[in-house]
């Protein structure tokens, strides 16, 4: 599996180049998901307005890693730990509301997120015992519906 992480990294290294863009990557997992952490000057034009360059640049990431590998490969592309940060930041919203739905014994509703988004909310509502999560919508307004686990 080390090799196909190399090729990935390789390929971003790549993407990067014709972009003329220089950058140091760090690889780090988050349960079965590996992510690549680009370090760079540039990190303001790669993640764009709320992330938009950066789901980009993850998406030809994904695709050109697919064409050198010849399989698919799930990976995520972070710059400068945005996504990490915005991990933290949805690690405590999912905290934040599952305490709420607790309290008030109805189900709380969160505004639409990206599948990586959603993943995060949902293992850090799976460690709770009494409060449940599901995504619900079509893309891209999916969002994750909690609720407690005596509600049907």
């Amino acid at each position: 599996m080390d090799e196909k992480y190399e090729a990935i990294k390789q390929v971003l290294l790549e993407l990067l180049a014709k972009m003329g863009i220089t950058a140091e990557i760090e690889q780090r997992f988050l349960e079965e998901t590996v992510i690549f952490n680009l370090r760079t000057n540039d990190s303001a034009m790669l993640i764009g307005q709320h992330g938009a360059n950066l789901g980009a640049l993850q998406y030809l990431g994904r695709l050109l890693a697919y064409k050198k590998l010849g399989e698919s490969v799930q990976f995520v592309v972070d710059v400068e730990n945005y996504k990490k940060s915005r991990e933290e930041f949805l690690r405590e919203l999912a905290r934040q509301a599952a305490a709420r739905v607790r309290e008030t014994k109805e189900n709380l509703l969160l505004k639409p997120m990206s599948a990586y988004e959603r993943r995060v909310v949902h293992a850090e509502i799976g460690a709770l015992p009494d409060i449940m999560s599901e995504s619900i919508g079509q893309e891209p307004e999916r969002r994750v519906l909690i609720k407690p686990k005596t509600a049907s």
